[in-house]
């Protein structure tokens, strides 16, 4: 694996091929909400998409898309009538686990990611998997 780091650099590449500044064209707010659930969005925001799967800072974004994907069906669980202690123990359970499993599959998604936009992966399937 990468360690945990944040890394700016794709593996293999010199320290001259950095992820963009924040000064690269950020798509629309449809195309990023398509972004978030998964879409491919035209190469005209490679630098964003780039930025934003290896720069500072990746894997909390990374982690957060299941959280925020999860949010939905955390409200509607609120809104079903019943106890409170239960409803609400059902929000904190959909949102941790949501947040748990962002951070545990934030690199291979990222990977995957990288791929689907015509970028190298930061590291490969077998980094991916535990020596036993």
């Amino acid at each position: 694996m990468d360690g945990g780091e944040d890394s700016a650099t794709v593996r293999g590449q010199g320290p001259e091929a950095t992820a963009p500044s924040a000064e690269a064209e950020r798509p629309p707010l449809t195309g990023r909400i398509y972004y978030l659930l998964g879409g491919t969005l035209p190469s005209t925001y490679n630098a964003w998409i780039s930025r934003d799967l290896t720069g500072p800072g990746w894997r909390t974004r990374q982690a957060a898309r299941p959280l925020i994907l999860m949010l939905p069906f955390a409200v509607i669980f609120a809104l079903l009538p019943g106890e409170v202690a239960v409803r609400a123990a059902t929000v904190a359970f959909l949102l941790v686990a949501g947040a748990g499993l962002g951070f545990a599959t934030s690199g291979f998604f990222r990977n995957r990611r990288l791929e689907q936009h015509g970028f190298p992966p930061m590291f490969s399937a077998s980094d991916d998997e535990d020596d036993e």
